[in-house]
């Protein structure tokens, strides 16, 4: 089973992308993540990293960082699906992308995805809800199990 441990920010409250103004739980640790959740936690960290920022890897990440305030034409969004589909199937625990939708967000500061994958253990299928922000350089994310 695979195992993360380590720091994270995930139970802080934020007022902005620089201040924290809280903790949820007041809890600070230890964290691990395992199964689905680290499927799904590795998975937004490979979104979150642009392509070009990884060390010694200039051909990892993602190329949506780049595109958010481009017109959003045929030619994007057919991009946009192909690179969703290469970064989700890089990982070998999923075994299906499906369902993808790119659409612009209401206040054209980004993008919003939504895609379904089946994970190879268990063929679960989890729905994901991915809202690039541009202004502040987040992603917001929903999740069905």
């Amino acid at each position: 089973m695979p195992l993360y441990k380590g720091y994270s920010t995930q139970n802080f409250i934020y007022q902005d992308a620089n201040t924290i103004t809280g903790i949820k739980e007041n809890y600070f640790g230890p964290y691990s993540v395992t199964d689905k959740n680290l499927i799904i936690t590795d998975l937004l960290n490979h979104f979150y990293i642009r392509k070009g920022e990884k060390l010694m890897n200039p051909e990892f990440g993602c190329m949506i960082w780049d595109s958010l305030f481009d017109p959003l034409t045929i030619t994007l969004k057919n991009d946009i699906v192909n690179e969703v589909k290469t970064i989700a199937t890089s990982d070998p625990r999923i075994s299906l992308v499906s369902k993808i939708s790119v659409n612009e967000s209401p206040d054209g500061a980004g993008l919003l995805i939504a895609l379904d994958i089946a994970l190879k253990n268990s063929n679960e299928v989890i729905s994901l809800n991915l809202a690039f922000d541009g202004s502040t350089g987040v992603i917001t994310s929903t999740i069905a199990y």
